[in-house]
């Protein structure tokens, strides 16, 4: 298997190491470049559990397909998938910005650029949403914002966890990977029902873009505990603090944050589109 610190100038396939981006849970990130020097990110598992039918790899494997689905402006677009010495790697385009979690700790955006932010990640997910995927893990760190001189491009990462349903679902066989009972994501912005290990649909990703819109006019996400058990519980049982009482709280971006962090999901926004259409009337209330 292939280790992360490779010597710049190595060959992965058909392409040349640059030096790595990063670590990550589920695996590792490398920059590299093909033979007419144009630069990627290569990604694959840091290690294969349980050999080569382990979680990780299928997980990853199923990953790289999924993005190969995958083609808008506010997702990490794949480029290939290969094979090397038994090991999987996937080929994604290499964009250079900061995340959003690193916005957000440097200070945060203001109320008009949030909403900016929040409408290109609910186009992102809603096309992904059109196409039978669903996240499951969106959050300010899985956001990734480029300068694009004066605006922001915002791209979203890391579909390691994501749920297959229709017909996507029965092409790659996502009943192998979704196990009923099991809890998957990041607790600072699980839905109610995500957290209770019931099946989820695009409303647990419309949920946890709540959680982010919250995070970003509050400066502070609605529930915050060290405890992951106790932050599952808020999710499931307590209502969210009110927003803070700043000039940009009108009542149509309470209304998109209520609508989007709403406990029963039926009581949810019903999909990206209807979220949109109540951030844009949010947006125009700024005005």
């Amino acid at each position: 298997m292939h280790e992360l610190a490779l010597e710049p100038g190595q060959r992965i396939g058909r392409y040349r190491v640059i030096g790595v981006l990063g670590r990550g849970g589920m695996g590792g990130v490398l920059e590299v470049a093909d033979d007419a020097g144009e630069r990627y990110a290569l990604k694959s598992p840091i290690m294969d559990v349980g050999g080569a039918g382990g979680e990780v790899t299928r997980r990853f494997a199923r990953e790289a397909n999924v993005l190969r689905l995958l083609e808008h402006p506010n997702l990490v677009a794949a480029v290939d998938v290969f094979i090397d010495s038994g090991q999987l790697f996937l080929v994604m385009e290499k964009v250079a910005g900061r995340t959003l979690g690193k916005a957000i700790a440097a200070g945060g955006l203001g109320a008009r650029e949030s909403l900016v932010v929040v409408r290109q990640v609910l186009d992102g997910v809603g096309y992904a949403h059109g196409r039978g995927l669903v996240h499951r893990d969106l959050k300010p760190d899985n956001i990734l914002l480029l300068d694009m001189g004066g605006w922001e491009r915002v791209k979203i990462i890391d579909f390691g966890i994501v749920k297959l349903v229709g017909d996507a679902a029965a092409a790659y066989g996502a009943a192998s990977l979704t196990r009923s009972g099991t809890v998957s994501g990041t607790p600072l912005y699980m839905a109610p029902e995500q957290a209770l290990g019931r099946p989820v649909d695009g409303r647990a990703d419309l949920y946890a873009i709540g959680v982010m819109t919250y995070e970003l006019l509050a400066g502070a996400p609605p529930f915050k505990d060290p405890d992951p058990y106790v932050l599952l519980r808020q999710h499931v049982k307590i209502p969210p603090p009110p927003l803070p009482a700043e000039a940009w709280n009108t009542a149509a971006v309470r209304e998109l944050v209520d609508g989007a962090l709403a406990k029963d999901r039926e009581q949810r926004f019903p999909d990206a589109a209807a979220m949109i259409a109540a951030l844009d009337a949010a947006f125009e209330s700024l005005e």
